[in-house]
């Protein structure tokens, strides 16, 4: 099983030591770490396309890169959202048809509750949200799953900076709350790609609720 997850490391010394690490575990010949900036869609396509042809199939891709300062409001666009569009459309190019795969994108509880010290955050992760619920029966005839999760303050580097960002009386309340840890925000990817009974899904992380699936009525398909 081959995976691609598109995600961010501020230095290349990081990205390395993740490498190495991985390359540990599961054996250098199974990893292939590609340096990339997400918002540069001919880079984004081309870690797709070489990841492909080193490991001859693609099973999972997670869309995980983000920023979120507010003052590079263009920048949070092209990384936050359009690099997750980007990257489901490359990955149903590559995905095998006969085995299909499934897609999980990064969102935040941001996309589901905007919040207004971050407006652009909150309305690039609402789009991440509806891109993936809108997807669900495009990715369905090609036999591929589409999932979201939406994590709440996690204890990452940009986790950390965005709770500095904060007036203090909100900063106290998400430290009221609790910080979720990356290992919390795993097992929520892993349930969405390995329950074959979810596509579309829209998965929670907070430390009120733990893991727990959006509810939606009715599609507006039905609707109409």
């Amino acid at each position: 099983m081959h995976i691609i997850q598109v995600g961010a490391v501020d230095k290349s010394s990081g990205l390395k030591s993740i490498c190495n690490a991985l390359g540990e575990e599961f054996g250098t010949s199974n990893i292939a770490c590609l340096p990339c900036d997400v918002s540069d869609d001919d880079a984004l396509k081309n870690v797709f396309k070489e990841t492909s042809r080193q490991f001859g199939s693609l099973d999972i891709v997670i869309n995980n890169a983000g920023i979120a300062d507010e003052r590079y409001w263009k920048k949070q666009i092209k990384v936050n959202l359009q690099s997750v569009i980007n990257g489901t459309y490359y990955a149903m190019e590559l995905m095998s048809p006969d085995k299909g795969g499934v897609i999980v994108n990064v969102s935040s509880m941001a996309g589901l509750h905007p919040v207004s010290t971050g407006p652009v955050y909150s309305a690039v992760k609402h789009g991440v949200v509806a891109f993936t619920r809108a997807m669900k029966e495009n990715v369905a005839e090609k036999g591929i799953r589409i999932n979201c999760i939406c994590p709440y303050f996690v204890d990452t580097t940009m986790g950390r900076a965005g709770l500095k960002a904060l007036p203090e009386a909100e900063a106290n309340e998400v430290l009221k709350n609790g910080i979720l840890k990356p290992e919390f925000i795993a097992k929520g990817i892993m349930d969405l790609i390995t329950d074959t009974s979810r596509n579309g899904a829209i998965l929670r992380a907070n430390p009120w609720q733990g893991l727990m699936y959006q509810r939606y009525k009715e599609d507006m398909k039905s609707k109409l």
